[in-house]
């Protein structure tokens, strides 16, 4: 257009606001696909489906086989148990173990001096 002698200074205003309306255009398009774009990546859900197969009959063996396969577990939990218990009643029959020495002591010696 500016090679051309016949262009007049109004086409080139023209067709300047005709590539700024353009260019405007395009970048209105640009941020509304932006912005449909972010919120397209907020909506993303992910589903997860497993089946969890159940045995409908169980056999006498099955369950015997259950049985000693938690077995195991159910003889650490006792243990367990029994240790937490032990190391509870300790400081305890330390205390009492002496007390009730100490009242059978006090008890006897009251009993042979009222003896005599």
């Amino acid at each position: 257009m500016l090679a051309r002698s016949s262009s007049t200074v109004k086409d080139l205003v023209e067709i300047q606001q005709q590539l700024t309306d353009t260019q405007s255009q395009l970048d209105s398009e640009t941020a509304q696909r932006k912005i449909l774009a972010n919120e397209t990546e907020k909506i993303a859900v992910i589903l997860t489906f497993t089946v969890e197969r159940h045995t409908k009959t169980e056999t006498g063996m099955s369950q015997i086989g259950e049985a000693l396969s938690t077995s195991g577990a159910v003889l650490g939990q006792s243990t367990a148990s029994l240790i937490t218990f032990i190391v509870t009643i300790i400081p305890w029959l330390i205390l009492i173990v002496p007390g009730i020495w100490l009242l059978r002591k006090v008890a006897k010696s009251s009993a042979e001096s009222s003896k005599s």
